[in-house]
C-alpha cells in the first residue's frame, strides 16, 4: 500500500540522479479518447537533453518516447487498440539489469490487457521523476490524464481502504483525527469497547480514476459532517430498510457503492491524497462521527455480512428515498 515512489501533483522529497534500476510507471486515462491524444509530455533542456512523453491512439496504438542526450528510445504497442469507455491504465516498466522493458494498456474491469515487450530501456531517475510530478505545469498533460505515478513493484499497488486524516475517531480522550492517532491510542468499537491502535500507516495513493474516493455526504448516514473515505472501505449500514431486505440488523457496505450523489459522491478533485489505515488487529468496528467503520489490517472474517454491488445498489436507494423526508 506504501509502495508509490511518486504520484502527480505531489512533491518527492528524495532528488537523487542516479537512475532507478527497476520501476513501472503507471497512468489511468478517461475514454473514450476520439483521436491521437498526446498524454504527458515533458522536457528537459539545461544540461543533457531529456524526454519523456506518453502517446494514446485507438488505431496507431500505445508510444512511450524517452531520450536522454543523443540516445532516443521510442516503445511501441501496436493497435488498434480496445479503447471502448469507462477508465484505461497504461504501464510501462524498465529493468536495467535484464535490460528489457514492458508496455501494456487495458481497460479497467475488463480484465483484458493488451502487452509489448522489448530490449534497451532509459530509466528515470527520482529527481526526473520530482520535475514531471511538479503541479506547476513542467511536465504537460492531456484533460483526459487522470493520474500518474512510480512504483518498483513489478505491477501497480492495489487499492487499499483507508480513512481521511481528518476523519474524527471516537477513542478514550474524545474524537480525535484519524491522522493524529498512534499506535497505544485507543479507539471506542462498537462491539468491544476500547482497542488499541496496533499501527496507524500512513498513505500517499492516487485519488483519481479506479482510485477515486468517497465522500459520505452529511447527514444521510447519520453522521455529523461529511467523510472522506476510500471507495474500498467498509461502512455499516442499519435500519428499517436493512432489516426488510436482508433480516439483519446491519449490514457492511463498501463505500463505492454507496457513490449515488445524494448519500455519496465519488471525489476526484485532487490527482493524489494522504491518508491513514487504522489497525486494531482483528477487524472491528470503529465509531467515527455517527458512522461504524471496519478497521484496517487483519484479513479475518468481518463482524457483519458484506454485501455485494448490487445488493448494496439496491439499498441506497431505498435509503435515498427515505432521506428526502429527513435524515437517516
Amino acid at each position: 500500500m506504501t509502495d508509490w515512489l511518486a504520484l502527480s501533483d505531489l512533491t518527492l522529497p528524495d532528488l537523487d540522479t542516479h537512475p532507478l534500476e527497476e520501476a513501472l510507471f503507471v497512468c489511468e486515462l478517461a475514454l473514450p479518447l476520439a483521436q491521437a491524444t498526446v498524454l504527458l509530455d515533458w522536457h528537459q533542456d539545461q544540461g543533457t537533453n531529456r524526454t519523456f512523453s506518453v502517446f494514446a491512439d485507438p488505431v496507431a496504438g500505445v508510444v512511450v518516447l524517452h531520450r536522454a542526450g543523443q540516445v532516443v528510445k521510442r516503445h511501441l504497442l501496436p493497435g488498434p487498440l480496445p479503447f471502448g469507455s469507462d477508465t484505461a491504465r497504461i504501464t510501462y516498466g524498465w529493468n536495467r539489469r535484464t535490460g528489457r522493458w514492458v508496455l501494456t494498456f487495458g481497460r479497467i474491469g475488463s480484465g483484458e490487457e493488451c502487452r509489448a515487450t522489448g530490449i534497451g530501456p532509459i530509466a528515470l531517475s527520482p529527481q526526473e521523476l520530482a520535475a514531471i510530478c511538479r503541479r506547476d505545469g513542467a511536465a504537460l498533460r492531456h484533460a483526459s490524464l487522470l493520474w500518474f505515478g512510480v512504483t518498483q513493484g513489478a505491477v501497480p499497488p492495489e487499492r487499499a481502504p483507508w480513512v481521511g486524516l481528518r476523519t474524527p475517531i471516537y477513542t478514550a480522550r474524545g474524537p480525535v483525527a484519524a491522522g493524529a492517532l498512534r499506535p497505544g491510542d485507543m479507539v471506542l468499537t462498537a462491539d468491544n469497547g476500547l482497542q488499541p491502535v496496533l499501527r496507524a500507516t500512513r498513505l500517499r495513493l492516487p485519488s483519481r480514476g479506479s482510485f477515486a474516493p468517497v465522500i459520505l455526504r452529511a447527514p444521510f448516514l447519520g453522521q455529523g459532517s461529511d467523510v472522506l473515505i476510500s471507495a474500498d472501505q467498509l461502512v455499516v449500514l442499519s435500519g428499517a430498510e436493512v432489516e426488510y431486505m436482508f433480516g439483519d440488523e446491519a449490514v457492511l457496505v463498501r463505500a463505492g457503492s454507496l457513490a449515488n450523489g445524494s448519500v455519496a459522491r465519488n471525489d476526484s478533485l485532487h490527482a493524489a491524497i494522504d491518508c491513514v489505515a487504522i489497525d486494531l488487529g482483528l477487524p472491528e468496528l470503529m465509531l467515527a462521527d455517527g458512522l461504524k467503520l471496519l478497521s484496517h489490517g487483519a484479513l479475518a472474517e468481518p463482524p457483519l455480512q458484506v454485501l455485494h454491488a448490487y445488493e448494496a445498489q439496491q439499498l441506497v436507494s431505498l435509503i435515498a428515498r427515505r432521506s428526502l423526508f429527513g435524515a437517516a
